[in-house]
């Protein structure tokens, strides 16, 4: 076969688009052929009659090589090769010389390529930034990070009530929070859940490091985060934001530390019937905030220890 006509499929080897760029470049680039996003190792991959396989080899351990190999012989020259990597090995000339037509992912790959396969080409990557809002300048914001826990819909929904109820104009910010998330796709699929919920002036912040969470509380009107039951006193993240004096809006029940007061150190969304947007009281609430943080610290939990 020549190599020619329609891409049936994108076979790609990390499939999570968080973890790898090439992962992100191969869900885009499917979606925009309009063709399925299929794992070297999905049996389906097999089944293709025109498909583009788009890796780096140079990240596959012994195994994974093994299956490629097999599905390199399964395809029967089918396949056309987009790499975006070059280790000049033995293995990854035999794949080369098993597909149809090959292509470097950029012009130094090209010539890498070359000697092996004589008709490679040279292909480039678009820049991967789909979400190009701005965002919006609003009276209020909320921040919340540490979203690896199910989401608390009925919650979100009470949240974003009152800030209807306020009418001021609002936005929420949403971070995955490194150390509370396993992986960046489960943060998405909260984030996609979020989104159903509330439809505008909503913004996924991905993983923050530590200086940018600590900016986000020091710039928030509010912080947000829920719970199944209520909030524990184990909970760094709502913790964290009551040390930088954040006005927290959480969920409190009775094995919640008792020293959280409803519209004293934090607000109660269960209890909460109109938001404070005062900002005299904003700061009186995000001052007790601190101060209870702050008798509940590192020196203190030392002593506990003693």
């Amino acid at each position: 076969m020549n190599g020619r006509g329609p891409i049936d499929a994108v076979v790609t080897h990390h499939a999570d688009g968080f973890r790898s760029g090439v992962a992100r470049f191969n869900e885009i680039l499917a979606e925009r052929l309009g063709a399925p996003l299929l794992r070297f190792d999905d049996p389906a991959a097999e089944s293709a009659q025109a498909p583009l396989l788009s890796f780096k080899i140079t990240e596959m351990d012994a195994s994974e090589r093994e299956r490629l190999a097999e599905l390199i012989a399964a395809l029967e020259s089918r396949a056309r090769l987009l790499l975006h990597a070059w280790g000049d090995s033995p293995f990854e000339r035999d794949v080369l010389a098993g597909c149809a037509r090959v292509w470097g992912a950029n012009d130094e790959l090209r010539h890498q390529l070359r000697p092996h396969a004589p008709g490679a080409e040279s292909l480039w990557a678009p820049g991967l930034l789909l979400d190009q809002r701005t965002f919006e300048p609003a009276e209020l914001s909320v921040f919340s990070f540490g979203m690896a826990h199910k989401i608390r819909a009925e919650r979100f929904l009470r949240l974003r009530e009152l800030l209807e109820e306020s009418g001021r104009s609002y936005v929420i910010y949403i971070s995955s929070a490194n150390h509370e998330t396993t992986t960046m796709q489960e943060a998405q699929s909260v984030f996609e859940e979020m989104r159903e919920l509330i439809d505008s002036g909503l913004y996924f912040m991905g993983n923050l490091s530590d200086v940018a969470v600590y900016n986000q509380l020091r710039e928030t009107t509010y912080f947000a985060a829920f719970f199944a039951d209520g909030v524990r006193a184990n909970n760094t993240s709502v913790n964290a934001a009551m040390e930088q004096g954040c006005s927290v809006i959480t969920n409190l029940d009775e094995h919640s530390p008792p020293e959280l007061v409803h519209m004293q150190n934090v607000i109660d969304i269960n209890r909460c019937e109109t938001l404070p947007t005062d900002p005299d009281e904003l700061a009186r609430i995000g001052a007790a905030a601190a101060q209870t943080a702050r008798d509940q610290g590192w020196d203190r939990l030392i002593e506990a220890l003693g």
